[in-house]
């Protein structure tokens, strides 16, 4: 699904190492867990240690290796550090798909130090959500052993998070021992843009919570311990230096990784719907530069429509330019199924919380000073491995 540019650029935060630096040292917490409830929010609490304690051997250290994108002759393949979580106790563990480049098999480190090989089952590059699946461990420990070692986090409904709640996150910046750091949550419904993929990811949580290298891949943690999201990477503004950290970061959310995740463990992929239009919001800026737009309309401007998309069958209409190279006003979708759509954050999120490839889709859009229904059946993204 393509949409319009967003001038913020995205650092991505895996860390990459030389081959012949094998600072992958163990890490040693104490694992013993309590009852965490509010411990952010109490603050007459000092210290997020149980907090800490409680989820830490939840996260695991990421390893892959990489073929290098340098010339030169002493560097075939970069290695670069992240970190994921355990998402159930048969072995499979969440982490960002960035991280992986091309590997297929990676290394995975627990907080004690263990050591185990994982194959990558699954990926959706659309969100960076991707799946291991560790395959030595019931082999090694069997399985009292290795249930008591995989420690699957629980996954919260991000759509509860709000503004100004505290987050924290686990993780191993710089490829280094484990580490937390904290903050609060600064919008709850950021666009991020794969703009490599003609692609925005809605609802994403942007925080400020300090992430660096080594922390794509970690859980982001809520009040009560639950995991809200998943950090993909720090925001960085066109106009700062590449790598100055601009106090805000960014995490895919909670609820994209339930609805995700189990399809790629069990096909290796996730389908996602495209409705097949690049559209943006109509402002009342946009709106004056049009005739006979009523004050009080809120949508999404159709700039244009893919051939044989789901948008064309359903017979919207996209914006035009004339021979005097006049743009005139396309259709404005302002409904969805019967659901209210002010602006292209709600028109992404309804479709990505509700919608499936292969279901019936239908719109209302205002044309001409009419309101129209149309219908068609949800087509399929382009899957990009």
């Amino acid at each position: 699904m393509k949409f319009v540019i967003i001038m913020i650029i995205m650092i991505e935060v895996g860390v990459i190492m030389p081959t012949f630096c094998s600072a992958y040292l163990p890490i040693f917490a104490d694992g013993s867990g309590s009852s965490i409830f509010n411990i952010i929010a109490n603050r007459n609490d000092t210290s997020l240690y149980p907090l800490f304690s409680q989820l830490s051997r939840s996260v695991v250290q990421v390893v892959s290796i990489n073929p290098s994108t340098t010339n030169l002759p002493s560097q075939n393949t970069t290695t670069e550090v992240a970190a994921g979580f355990a998402y159930d106790t048969l072995g499979h563990i969440v982490t960002a798909n960035h991280v992986l480049g091309g590997a297929n098999e990676v290394t995975v480190i627990f907080e004690n130090g263990d050591t185990h090989n994982a194959t990558v089952i699954g990926r959706d590059p659309y969100t960076d959500i991707a799946v291991l699946r560790i395959v030595d461990l019931f082999g090694s420990y069997g399985t009292e052993r290795a249930n008591e070692l995989l420690a699957p986090v629980i996954l919260a409904n991000s759509s509860t998070v709000k503004i100004g709640d505290y987050v924290t996150t686990i993780g191993y910046p710089f490829a280094s021992k484990v580490a937390m750091t904290s903050g609060i949550v600064s919008q709850t419904d950021f666009l991020l843009s794969f703009s490599s993929l003609g692609y925005l990811v809605p609802d994403t949580i942007e925080t400020d919570v300090a992430v660096n290298p080594g922390n794509s891949g970690s859980p982001l943690i809520d009040i009560n311990g639950e995991v809200v999201g998943l950090i993909y990477g720090r925001l960085n503004p066109t106009t700062a230096p590449l790598g100055q950290f601009s106090g805000l970061s960014v995490a895919i959310p909670s609820n994209a990784i339930k609805k995700i995740v189990p399809s790629l463990i069990h096909n290796g992929t996730y389908i996602h719907p495209d409705v097949g239009i690049i559209g943006s919001t109509l402002t009342v800026d946009l709106a004056k530069h049009f005739q006979n737009i009523p004050d009080n309309l809120k949508g999404v401007v159709v700039n244009s429509i893919s051939r044989g998309g789901t948008a064309d069958k359903a017979g919207i209409n996209a914006a035009t330019t004339d021979k005097y190279g006049q743009r005139q006003l396309g259709d404005i979708i302002t409904s969805l199924d019967g659901h209210k759509i002010p602006d292209i954050e709600s028109f992404l999120s309804y479709i990505q919380e509700n919608k499936r490839a292969g279901e019936i889709i239908s719109f209302i859009v205002y044309r001409d000073g009419n309101y129209m229904n149309l219908n068609a059946t949800l087509q399929a993204v382009n899957q990009i491995q």
